[in-house]
């Protein structure tokens, strides 16, 4: 059957991908990436797509505002973009992101394209200071979905409520508010942490920057590492979370390449791969047992104008001006120069945002005195968990690997880590880093299927005679290149081998089954 592609950008933001939002007739260029590009990595890469369009009639040219342009004043940043094929039976999305920045060929007598970069929703993780509560018990899908719901995703601009846009804030009417559980797909987590967010802290940094910040991408990227899953946005833009479990449990082969691969990326025994002697750091803490000043307001004033309500975040320290954590907090001790508030405190991990609200109509509110108290959360010093191979150190030499894990506070659980990956990098092994297929975009042929439905998670057989080299892996990332104006496809895929022990599973009458008969009991 004919494969038909849609290239599509949603310049009203408004959710319809119709009219003049088609842009595939003009594609003369189309490449994009989604996942991870090495293997084990915990927390994937940023979505990224490229786009060259012929761009004649100037419509993407974003200044271009004739009457006779119907982009006028549209061609914009954080467009939705969206690639979707349809193979006769299925429809797919291949990529979701929006549009990150508009570049037209100059001279009128020249090239006439326009080149998008568009990316996908990581960056927005990078660009989010979290200031998450204290996490106590939590299971870690529980925490990345708490982390998640402090990003504001473009998605929500044409299904959400916007304060102050009047195309999307008549609540009810023409927008809702914004259900995240549509954005992502979480599994359980195998492991629940006594405490996170407290000691997200970054003490170094250049200069020029905020030396304190630790950004939604980092946590999210900690509490995956501690679990040892893997975050991901998927083809359609969701947020995924697969728990340690997950690529232990899978064992259904979806596709088989023998020599039918166009390219293939090999090595054997990299640096980057073998490790044998593996340092996991954890961080034990503890919670003071007597309330103490988290942060004092000094040598200056909180103003409040008449009517206003203002908020202030802070940050907690220690007597040597060093962050921490917090918990049982509380506003006290406030003293007005004139005015008063209604004051209150949300208290985060390792800050508080203090909200004080003048209710008076005529006088300003200076506050010059105000304390955040709590019990702070002490850091008891690093521990390391070592687990070493002394066959493959004598043999290939020390290489060491080293784990930092700041929502690790069990030294058990760090040696559980460093013991497992000892075990699946510690032996030289042959590597099928990626493989690449070909077909015609449109008549298909070849592994044309395979590039269509195979995707981030999916588990394929890899057999190449030359290097005699034959195994099992998954699909963890994948890039893909519509050229010759949209006909001729593309596609790589980014692989990470299967583990050759997998989890034992009750009531299963196979190997599988069996404690010791190759299989063993799953972390």
């Amino acid at each position: 059957m004919t494969t038909t592609w849609t290239i599509a950008i949603d310049w009203d933001r408004d959710g319809t991908f119709s009219g003049d939002d088609i842009v595939t007739d003009r594609a003369i260029w189309i490449n994009w990436f989604l996942g991870f590009r090495k293997p084990y990595m915990d927390i994937a890469d940023n979505s990224v797509l490229g786009l060259v369009l012929d761009n004649r009639d100037r419509r993407f040219s974003p200044e271009y505002d004739d009457v006779s342009n119907p982009l006028a004043g549209k061609v914009q940043p954080l467009r939705p973009v969206r690639i979707q094929s349809n193979d006769g039976t299925t429809t797919r999305t291949h990529w979701t992101g929006w549009v990150e920045s508009v570049h037209p060929a100059v001279n009128k007598f020249g090239e006439r394209v326009v080149k998008l970069l568009c990316t996908g929703a990581m960056q927005f993780l990078t660009a989010t200071e979290t200031q998450i509560e204290l996490q106590e018990n939590q299971r870690t899908d529980q925490i990345i979905d708490t982390l998640i719901k402090e990003v504001i995703f473009p998605p929500a601009l044409s299904s959400a409520w916007v304060v102050g846009d009047a195309n999307f804030s008549l609540l009810g009417e023409s927008t809702y508010l914004a259900d995240l559980t549509a954005y992502s797909e979480f599994e359980e987590g195998q492991m629940t942490l006594n405490m996170a967010g407290d000691n997200w802290v970054r003490q170094g940094g250049y200069t020029d920057q905020t030396k304190d910040t630790f950004d939604v991408y980092r946590g999210i990227k900690d509490i995956t590492a501690a679990e040892r899953g893997k975050f991901f946005f998927d083809r359609e833009g969701k947020a995924v979370f697969w728990n340690r479990h997950h690529v232990l449990d899978t064992d259904t082969i979806e596709a088989t390449f023998n020599d039918t691969m166009t390219g293939m990326e090999y090595t054997f025994a990299s640096l980057d791969q073998t490790k044998n002697d593996i340092i996991v750091t954890c961080h034990p803490r503890s919670v003071d047992e007597t309330t103490t000043t988290l942060w004092e307001l000094e040598g200056s004033v909180i103003r409040v104008a008449p009517g206003e309500t203002r908020e202030v975040y802070v940050k907690y320290k220690d007597e040597n001006d060093t962050r921490v954590g917090g918990k049982d907090v509380t506003l006290e001790g406030i003293e007005y120069i004139q005015g008063a508030t209604t004051a209150t405190v949300e208290a985060k991990a390792n800050g508080a945002n203090m909200v004080f609200k003048n209710n008076s109509t005529t006088t300003e509110a200076i506050i010059e005195k105000c304390v955040v108290k709590g019990r702070k959360i002490l850091n008891q010093g690093q521990m390391e968990a070592r687990s070493k191979d002394q066959v493959s150190i004598t043999n290939y030499g020390r290489r060491v690997m080293n784990i930092n894990l700041p929502s690790i506070d069990n030294l058990e659980e760090a040696q559980y880590i460093a013991d497992f990956e000892k075990d699946r990098r510690k032996d030289p092994f042959g590597l099928a880093q990626t493989i690449t297929m070909q077909s015609h975009a449109n008549r298909g042929g070849n592994q044309h299927n395979s590039q269509l439905a195979l995707t981030v998670g999916s588990l394929v057989n890899v057999q190449e005679t030359q290097t005699a080299h034959s195994d099992t892996y998954f699909i963890i990332g994948e890039a893909h290149e519509l050229a010759n104006g949209g006909r001729h496809w593309k596609t790589t895929w980014y692989l990470e081998p299967q583990i050759d022990t997998l989890p034992w599973k009750l009531g299963e009458n196979t190997d599988r089954g069996k404690i010791g008969n190759g299989t063993y009991l799953a972390l």
